[in-house]
């Protein structure tokens, strides 16, 4: 039996967060402008430093390549950064569009997964 030992730093993060594969990004449109996601989860998006201003909702655009249909919705940016980069939390999604994000994670984890096996 194979075994895959995953570690994570300690954090307040209570979601799974991925990293989209770079040759199909995960396309978000937030405040009329487009930005690279650079983890997602079901929770929400890590963004490369943006002009966003903490504490606020933006609408926002969603495009995941497992899905026809994007995702759209609004977003609440964290006082608290990563590295610089800006977290922000999806608000009050319909479960359809929540359910699109999940499987776009799996999907994610699963990718991840195949390569460390094959990589062993």
């Amino acid at each position: 039996m194979n075994v895959i030992n995953v570690t994570t730093k300690p954090s307040g993060n209570t979601a799974y967060r991925v990293v989209p594969d770079s040759d199909d990004p995960v396309i978000l449109q937030i405040d009329g402008t487009l930005s690279r996601v650079l983890e997602i989860s079901a929770q929400g998006v890590l963004l490369p430093v943006s002009d966003l201003k903490e504490g606020r909702r933006y609408p926002f655009s969603l495009d995941l390549p497992t899905s026809r249909q994007g995702v759209t919705g609004y977003m609440d940016v964290l006082p608290e950064r990563e590295n610089d980069d800006v977290v922000c939390l999806f608000a009050d999604l319909a479960p359809e569009e929540l359910d699109q994000i999940h499987r776009y994670v799996l999907m994610r984890q699963k990718q991840v997964i195949r390569k460390m096996r094959e990589s062993a």
